[in-house]
């Protein structure tokens, strides 16, 4: 078969991962630019790609939306057939205004009609794509290569590390507030480097949060790897994140939030918050400390059953890739794929 080209104009360590696991040939076009500046170059870049190496399956990182609606504008022209990644930036649920808003949502829908098979993380997406029209194939993030780590022997103050990026779905004023609150009961490293927006609210932190800033990924394994347990915590749907994967990889204790697909797929290993309220995310880290070698042996347990789960997923894949390859003129002689559920 030959060999899948994947195109990303984004680093992103799922289209690192999966790539390798697929055995595609991964191209990044990241120029470093912020902006529009950035879409002449990429999309430059791509063309060039498909006019030199006239690939028969191609597989592109969604986001970027912008690449997603070049790949499927030049699939039927260019005669491949075209898988796209999407898992994030989902804004299908409505409750969305402006412009701006409308132009991504027709982007969108144009992207998941005319791509071949679009890939997502969970069954609440697949079920936005199929009411789009699309075709979805679910396949949650690869876990990572990293080494079960030992638990730290117990402490006499509990240290859990916040994996934050700073963004605007993390309820970091309120993990604040918790802190303050569990004073001397735990101290809490916060992964990331915030933002100039945040200068105020770091002002009033409590001393049991304590910011890394940014950390190279061998400093950030190893401050995982040394934790009592790990917090991933969000407020967007359909949304699994990626510090809960490296979790569990780890075999460490999770504090997650409470939505209905983090609550399915992480279902051992883990404490669910049942809102972002300070006081329940006390109540939580309380439960959490106290259950951590249960969570632990839990979270280790649902590691090997979950990986080898995913390992069928990604076998499954790599065939409707090679029949995609074969037939070479997208799904119009392939059946349209059945949605496992996971």
């Amino acid at each position: 078969m030959p060999t899948p080209v994947w195109i990303a104009w984004e680093t992103q360590r799922r289209s690192l991962t999966l790539s390798s696991r697929l055995a595609c040939r991964l191209r990044i076009f990241d120029c470093g630019i912020d902006g529009i500046l950035r879409y002449p170059w990429s999309a430059w870049k791509t063309l060039s790609i498909f006019l030199a190496e006239k690939p028969s399956v191609v597989i592109v990182q969604n986001p970027s939306m912008a690449l997603a609606a070049l790949a499927c504008a030049c699939k039927r022209l260019m005669g491949y057939s075209l898988v796209v990644d999407r898992h994030s930036n989902f804004l299908l649920a409505g409750g969305t205004r402006g412009w701006k808003a409308r132009v991504f949502l027709a982007v969108s829908r144009y992207t998941l009609r005319n791509a071949d098979l679009t890939v997502v993380t969970n069954n609440e997406i697949a079920d936005r794509v199929l009411k789009e029209h699309g075709r979805p194939f679910i396949l949650p993030d690869p876990y990572p290569a990293l080494e079960v780590a030992s638990l730290p022997a117990r402490r006499p103050v509990p240290e859990i590390v916040f994996v934050c990026s700073w963004a605007d779905d993390e309820p970091i004023r309120e993990m604040m507030s918790a802190c303050a609150a569990l004073r001397s009961e735990i101290v809490l490293r916060v992964t990331g480097k915030p933002k100039p927006a945040h200068a105020a609210l770091l002002r009033e932190r409590p001393d049991n949060f304590l910011p890394t800033g940014f950390l190279s990924d061998p400093e950030y394994f190893r401050l995982l790897a040394g934790a009592d347990a790990l917090a991933v915590l969000t407020t967007l749907p359909s949304t699994l994140v990626c510090g809960a994967y490296e979790g569990i990889a780890m075999g460490k204790p999770l504090l997650l939030s409470g939505s209905r697909v983090l609550r399915e797929y992480f279902h051992a290993g883990a404490v669910h918050l049942d809102s972002h309220q300070p006081d329940e995310i006390v109540r939580k880290i309380r439960m959490l400390a106290a259950r951590r070698l249960e969570l632990r042996e839990a979270a280790v347990g649902f590691l090997e059953s979950s990986a080898a789960a995913w390992e069928a997923r990604c076998e499954d894949l790599r065939r409707r890739l090679a029949d995609f390859s074969a037939v070479r003129h997208g799904l119009s002689s392939i059946k349209s794929p059945t949605v496992a559920r996971v």
